[in-house]
């Protein structure tokens, strides 16, 4: 009976052991766990952060990007930029059926002689600036300017057939603007504008390497500055060639033959407007 219970004791105290073992191990097993826990939710944090910056740049860069795309489209047409990203060059290349605007400032040397550079720079920007979104409004591409010259072109995306229209429109709201300016100016000059139109083919393309200038050339663009230099203040005069494309829409002035240095008597129209329906 003594044995049994002897026996019943070690059972007990081997069994005992065993749990407080088992115990131990789990506290330890825990306490591993819990640190484990511990570790990935900081590694968890780590990688929100991380997430967090990444997200953060990412719209730095869309910004950055942005900002370069608007930088771009201020000197170069909407399809050679894409010709750019796509191929990494842009070609010369033919555009058959365009049409050219050329505006300057009437006496605008003697003028700009009598004020301030500053205020110069802010009246030809604040001008140009509003000419920008009146043309690109009308489907159409400011080239250049030059001083105090503004040169546009429609057509150059080739699905334009309404080319010679929409700058015919444009010169129209930009003339208007300028009027409207006029009266509400407080700088000492009212400046006035002459236009210029002729549509014909040209040569567009990049030049330069170091400073990309998307450029047009030809003896279109040739003729529209003469024809410009042939109008008068606040008048849009226009070539044979595109009152032809736009007869159907606006009404027209007959000048007559004029004559043109280089090119000889040309047949010129002062733009009225659009005809009423």
């Amino acid at each position: 009976m003594i044995a049994v219970e002897v026996f019943l004791l070690g059972v007990l105290l081997a069994a005992a052991w065993y749990l407080r073992k088992q115990r131990r191990q789990l506290i330890t097993q825990r306490s591993e766990f819990k640190r484990e826990v511990a570790l990935l939710e900081e590694q968890n944090i780590r990688l929100e952060d991380a997430g967090m910056k990444l997200l953060q740049l990412k719209e730095k860069l869309e910004l950055e990007q942005e900002k370069s795309a608007r930088l771009l489209r201020n000197i170069l047409p909407e399809q050679v930029i894409d010709d750019l990203r796509n191929r990494g060059e842009s070609l010369p290349e033919r555009f058959d059926n365009v049409t050219v605007l050329f505006a300057d400032i009437v006496n605008f040397t003697e003028q700009a002689a009598e004020l301030d550079p500053a205020e110069l720079i802010w009246e030809l920007n604040d001008i140009f600036s509003e000419f920008d979104q009146i043309f690109s409004k009308h489907n159409c591409v400011r080239i250049k300017t030059i001083g105090d010259a503004y040169m546009a072109v429609a057509g150059l995306d080739k699905n334009n057939s309404a080319h010679c229209v929409n700058i015919l429109r444009a010169a129209c709201e930009a003339r208007n603007y300028l009027a409207e300016r006029n009266q509400k100016s407080q700088c000492k000059y009212r400046w006035q504008m002459r236009f210029g139109v002729n549509s014909g083919s040209v040569i567009g393309g990049i030049v330069g390497r170091e400073k990309y200038i998307y450029d047009i050339l030809g003896d279109t663009v040739n003729t529209a500055s003469r024809i410009e230099h042939a109008s008068e203040a606040m008048q849009i005069n226009v070539s044979q060639s595109s009152r032809s494309l736009a007869e159907s829409e606006f009404e027209f002035s007959d000048r007559g033959a004029i004559e043109v240095k280089g090119k000889g008597r040309l047949e010129m129209y002062f733009l009225l407007g659009e005809k009423k329906s």
